[in-house]
């Protein structure tokens, strides 16, 4: 997959996909798309897989907050068929999250860093490093 592509198809995942329009996966990541990211790895028990395993993440991700959104803070850079990018996102908590103590309507900053592999006009691959004990420390979380 040329850069052109490459960049253009990260911009949609961070632009539109994360920052919530679920439909856009089965356009952007392939059938077979793994994710690489704490406890959730490839061919474990909490392996999560396809368009449907990135869209029950975001989801996931998104479901303590409002306004939450994402932008490219640094990146992104490609190398062959992977790009990489940090990230900064930011949101509102609306509450719910376990062991949480800040009040609903709390502003968030969290960042990470992405790398996914291209294919055939879609994604294939995905590993993610976020600082979630930073988000945590925000939220109250012990």
């Amino acid at each position: 997959m040329d850069e052109a592509t490459l960049r253009a198809l990260y911009e949609r995942w961070l632009k539109e996909l994360w920052n919530g329009d679920l439909s856009v996966a089965r356009e952007i990541v392939a059938p077979g798309f793994t994710i690489h990211h704490g406890a959730i790895q490839p061919g474990g028990e909490n392996e999560l897989k396809g368009p449907d395993g990135i869209a029950n993440m975001i989801s996931m991700s998104r479901e303590y907050f409002t306004e939450l959104t994402f932008e490219i803070e640094v990146g992104p850079v490609t190398q062959g068929d992977l790009i990489c990018a940090r990230w900064v996102g930011r949101g509102t908590y609306k509450g719910g999250f376990p062991g949480a103590t800040a009040e609903p309507g709390t502003k968030v900053v969290f960042r990470g860093n992405d790398i996914l592999q291209g294919a055939d006009g879609r994604f294939v691959a995905y590993w993610v490093c976020s600082d979630g004990p930073y988000l945590s420390q925000q939220l109250g979380v012990e």
